[in-house]
């Protein structure tokens, strides 16, 4: 059996690159929230049904309200054409009730 021999200055420099390299990877991944699936046409639907879904359970919280308001606005983007947005605000009005969106 050969046993190599690891230098004290090359086992620092070793683990001072995949401490970078690490940290870069960290650095370059977007935040849950920004990675949403792409929007298509039954994105604001299947958002809107799971808000419907899950509102069911969480109606008695303080932030449900909150959460309904902004899931009407989102309808009625989604409805004029603005899916962007309207995704986006059912997105939010989910996260309001402490759901991860599932689109």
């Amino acid at each position: 059996m050969r046993h190599t021999t690891i230098f004290p200055k090359e086992a620092s420099l070793v683990a001072a690159l995949g401490a970078a390299l690490l940290a870069a990877g960290i650095a370059m991944t977007p935040p849950a929230h920004a990675r949403t699936q792409p929007l298509d046409d039954n994105t604001c639907a299947r958002l809107n049904a799971q808000f419907n879904f899950v509102s069911k359970f969480k109606a008695g919280l303080p932030y449900a309200d909150e959460a309904r308001a902004a899931q009407e606005a989102a309808v009625e983007n989604c409805r004029a054409g603005n899916t962007q947005e309207g995704a986006e605000q059912l997105r939010e009005a989910l996260r309001t009730l402490l759901v991860d969106p599932a689109a």
